[in-house]
């Protein structure tokens, strides 16, 4: 019971210092701000008191890895920041009432180059500590070993390609020829020059007919019986319709012809 009480009286007391502590920052970072925009003071506590308070409850719950270096880090940067902000803001009114030595205004450029700083300081941890995230960061590197076999792959199809191209070519310019060869010959006698080939079109072969053999004709003996019984009850006869080879007949020779080839001429004269 003594240690909870314990712990409980140092929250109270941590509270009531950080209220403290961010009224006076509050105060200090109101002074760098136009009349107009006072109310623009309240954010910045977040890199201070804020910050402080944030940075402190990441370190303890749900920092991992790297993130647990960067929330570390940020803890001690707003702790100083903020003791340093109420300290400025205590400085500047006792020296403006006179209690102590006015600040200069190089003093208060510096002061306000810290506090710039220290804002400046907790984005770049707030950005750090949301890529240093461990699940984060296996999805990135997930993704870069997808790109590095993706790479990988782009090179091997291209290389593959150059082998494919080298074995395909004799075989497609094989091809190109035996098209624009017929091609050619389709046109030759007909006074047409083909001027761009259908690369898509294929030449159709055409289709072989093939002769049948005749079939020989089955010899019908009940046909021929029938035939014979028929001629013999009409009472014909069948004879050979062979034709006797014909005998030619040399013409008569005429009488002129005879006497002349007999040695007599015409008169009764015969020839010597």
């Amino acid at each position: 019971m003594i240690k909870k009480i314990g712990t409980i009286i140092v929250f109270v007391l941590g509270g009531i210092l950080l209220v403290y502590s961010a009224t006076r920052s509050l105060d200090f970072i109101a002074l760098t701000l136009p009349d107009d925009r006072k109310t623009l003071a309240y954010f910045g506590l977040a890199a201070l008191d804020g910050g402080l308070i944030a940075w402190v409850m990441s370190f303890l719950h749900g920092s991992k890895g790297w993130q647990r270096a960067i929330a570390f880090i940020m803890v001690l940067v707003d702790l100083v920041g903020a003791i340093a902000m109420f300290t400025m803001d205590t400085l500047y009114n006792t020296g403006k009432s006179g209690m102590t030595a006015a600040m200069s205004a190089s003093e208060m450029q510096t002061a306000v180059l810290a506090l710039s700083g220290i804002i400046g300081l907790n984005i770049a941890a707030a950005v750090a500590h949301h890529m240093s995230d461990p699940a984060k960061m296996r999805e990135q590197a997930e993704e870069e070993a997808f790109s590095k076999v993706e790479d990988a792959t782009l090179q091997q199809i291209s290389r593959n390609a150059d082998t494919l191209a080298a074995q395909l070519a004799p075989t497609l310019a094989a091809d190109w020829m035996q098209q624009t060869r017929a091609r050619y010959m389709a046109n030759i006698g007909t006074g047409k020059i083909p001027t761009m080939l259908d690369l898509s079109a294929q030449d159709v072969p055409m289709p072989i007919i093939q002769a049948q053999p005749q079939q020989a004709k089955a010899f019908d003996m009940g046909a021929l019986w029938a035939g014979l019984f028929k001629a013999k009850n009409d009472g014909r006869t069948y004879q050979s319709v062979t034709s006797a080879p014909a005998v030619a007949v040399a013409p008569e020779p005429k009488a002129e012809e005879v006497t002349k080839d007999n040695g007599v001429f015409p008169g009764g004269v015969a020839g010597s």
